[in-house]
């Protein structure tokens, strides 16, 4: 389950994004990562505590339902799943911008979008088989990401330019916002820990202390990554491809190789891990009676949710195809939000309601983090401005649209 975790948090962003950031911030580039996981600690902290409850599937679906009703429990679950198909189509798109390392013709429009069709059918089909079988993909390729991760940061430490820190925000520290927004979308995928609970043994123990793990870990490695590259780099700022021009630094053309190997493998690693977390917020919508409940129905054969894998791929192809990287990332961030906010003011009434288990995680006080947790989200959530709000309003209301109808 911590690997699910950190595979979900560890995708593409941080091999594309520390060039972004140091063009906001600078050396301070470092701090967003540190400040952006600090603020969304106390969102892990929430579902920590709320995961103790429950042992089936739904994650922050059975957190709203329970506290706030059936109807913030369907527009939880349905924005859930619709930041998963966003997620999902954007890191996909990611794959051939690291590719183009090897050539111009591996970044052109048509083979990128050609091998995210690929990736996310692929993956669909991985899990369509088997949750074991997807659990044990998502183990190999969080493997596989953080090795090379791991390498460059014990190269690129001893090697640091300590003049490369200074100054520490040539930009001021106005850009902050904007850098947090994009650290944001780098952090998401703790939330997809408790989803497949139903699936897990000895949820009540295991999945607070993988959404812990996965959320901590991910915070070490981004900052040291981020430090890295900062003092290794001096173009970072301007590098489409930042870790591989910093790994070409330290280790010649074979080092970027590696860190290119290393950002398609973490690419796909993520796309594995949505893979199998995505298609349970569908079934747990399903299985609480918001949609018709054939299609939480488990395969004859394979025991998985079929038809909500097949769906789920299905929309994450489609969006892939029609939007590019920047659009679906600023979409995701902002639907996501609702998520966040719900399961974080859903803490303090769970525990009124069901109190807590013997043994199981608990946050200190009743309100101070869950109220911290809230007010982080909506701070992130609203750099993205109104558009993405729009988006978000639109995707809800197509959702109580398609459950009106089938109803």
């Amino acid at each position: 389950m911590t690997s699910l975790g950190v595979n979900s948090i560890v995708g593409s962003s941080i091999f594309l994004f520390p060039g972004l950031l140091a063009g906001h911030l600078g050396p301070a580039s470092i701090l967003s990562f540190g400040f952006t996981g600090l603020l969304l600690s106390a969102v892990a902290l929430c579902f920590a505590e709320a995961s103790t409850h429950y042992e089936r599937a739904g994650g922050p679906i059975l957190y709203a339902t329970d506290a706030f009703g059936r109807q913030a429990g369907f527009a939880i679950g349905w924005l859930c799943w619709m930041a998963m198909i966003f997620s999902w189509a954007a890191v996909a798109n990611a794959i051939c911008s690291y590719l183009g390392y090897f050539g111009p013709s591996f970044a052109g429009p048509g083979l990128g979008k050609a091998v995210a069709a690929f990736v996310i059918v692929f993956m669909a089909a991985i899990n369509y088989r088997g949750v074991k079988l997807g659990a044990w993909t998502s183990n190999f390729f969080t493997a596989a990401k953080l090795v090379p991760l791991v390498l460059l940061i014990l190269a690129g430490l001893p090697r640091l330019e300590l003049s490369a820190f200074t100054p520490l925000a040539p930009h001021g520290w106005r850009p902050m916002g904007a850098a947090c927004f994009l650290a944001y979308f780098a952090f998401q995928g703790f939330e997809n820990v408790p989803v497949p609970a139903g699936e897990v043994r000895e949820p009540r123990k295991n999945i607070p202390r993988a959404v812990l793990l996965s959320i901590s870990m991910a915070s070490v490695v981004y900052m040291l990554v981020q430090t890295v590259a900062v003092g290794v780099n001096p173009g970072l700022a301007a590098s489409q491809r930042p870790l591989a021009d910093t790994a070409e630094i330290l280790w010649g053309p074979l080092g970027a190789g590696i860190i290119v190997l290393g950002a398609v493998l973490s690419t796909v690693g993520f796309n594995a891990g949505i893979a199998l977390g995505g298609p349970r917020f569908l079934v747990a919508l399903a299985e609480a009676g918001h949609l018709p409940s054939s299609w939480a129905a488990a395969h004859p054969r394979f025991g998985t949710p079929s038809r909500c894998i097949a769906l789920t791929a299905g929309l994450a192809l489609t969006a892939a195809l029609l939007l590019d990287f920047g659009k679906l990332v600023d979409i995701a961030n902002v639907v996501i939000c609702a998520q966040y906010a719900a399961t974080c003011a859903a803490v303090p009434i769970l525990r009124r309601r069901y109190g807590t288990a013997s043994g199981a995680f608990r946050l200190p006080g009743v309100w101070a983090v869950p109220a911290a947790g809230v007010l982080a989200t909506l701070w992130l959530g609203a750099q993205g401005g109104w558009a993405q709000v729009g988006w978000a309003g639109l995707a809800l209301a197509l959702g109580f649209a398609l459950r009106a109808a089938l109803r």
